[in-house]
């Protein structure tokens, strides 16, 4: 805009002084002789004319090559920010198809993953089915033991025995419940107790002189095998099959 402005002036000044001297020499004529040529006045009228003309298109070439140079700046300009967006815009899809083909590769594993654990959590349903349905079936009865001495588990043929819900017996102390006293009526330590140490010093421990006691207050003579569970190399409890030898020493 300062640049168009002070053009626009050069230009007015140049008619400025363009006119001042045509009436200057038109003044000089006009009080001269009248017999004199006004040939000299048209002739130096068209030279000034042309002097302009002359000034006038050098200050608009000027303005132009300014102007050309300056467009030619631009498109260099413009076809560099182009060559810039273009491998920008490049990068950005390699960047985007790279980081697709990361997230296909990572949902793809994740994809089995979930499927292998699906099966696997089927897998051991159907396991843990199985040995629930052989535990139900079994003659003996059988209960599991945590680190601590609470039951983790009862079969049917063990809650029979005992006169216990299976449900009744989870998560308490075996030892209190049904293996607190002997046959004699004395107090049972814990700490003396073979079924109790089998998860303690991880071997098996088996007895048939003792009694367990139900849930109704009276006993019966039992034949019992203490067996350590191991998880690990850790002991983690113990599982316990014993059977009923009442019938047996009747017989």
């Amino acid at each position: 805009m300062e640049e168009q402005t002070k053009t626009v002036g050069q230009i007015a000044v140049l008619f400025l002084v363009a006119t001042v001297l045509l009436a200057l020499m038109d003044r000089e004529m006009l009080v001269g002789p009248e017999e004199l040529d006004q040939w000299p006045f048209a002739l130096l009228s068209l030279v000034v004319l042309i002097g302009l003309f002359a000034a006038v298109a050098a200050m608009v070439h000027s303005r132009l090559t300014g102007c050309a140079r300056e467009l030619a700046e631009l498109k260099q300009q413009l076809a560099e920010a182009d060559r810039e967006l273009t491998v920008t815009r490049t990068d950005l899809e390699e960047r985007v198809e790279r980081r697709t083909f990361e997230i296909s590769v990572t949902n793809a594993s994740l994809n089995r993953e979930i499927a292998e654990r699906i099966q696997a959590e089927a897998e051991t349903e159907r396991i843990k089915r199985r040995m629930e349905l052989i535990l139900e079936s079994a003659g003996d009865g059988i209960f599991g033991l945590d680190n601590r001495g609470k039951v983790t588990f009862v079969n049917k043929a063990a809650s029979l025995l005992l006169g216990w819900e299976p449900d009744d017996l989870v998560g308490l102390s075996h030892h209190d419940l049904i293996h607190h006293t002997r046959a004699d009526g004395t107090a049972y330590p814990v700490d003396q107790c073979p079924i109790h140490q089998a998860y303690r010093d991880g071997k098996v421990h088996f007895g048939a002189d003792e009694v367990f006691w139900k849930r109704d207050g009276t006993s019966f003579q039992v034949e019992y095998i203490s067996t350590p569970i191991l998880e690990n190399q850790r002991l983690t409890g113990a599982v316990v099959v014993f059977r009923d030898l009442t019938a047996f020493h009747h017989a």
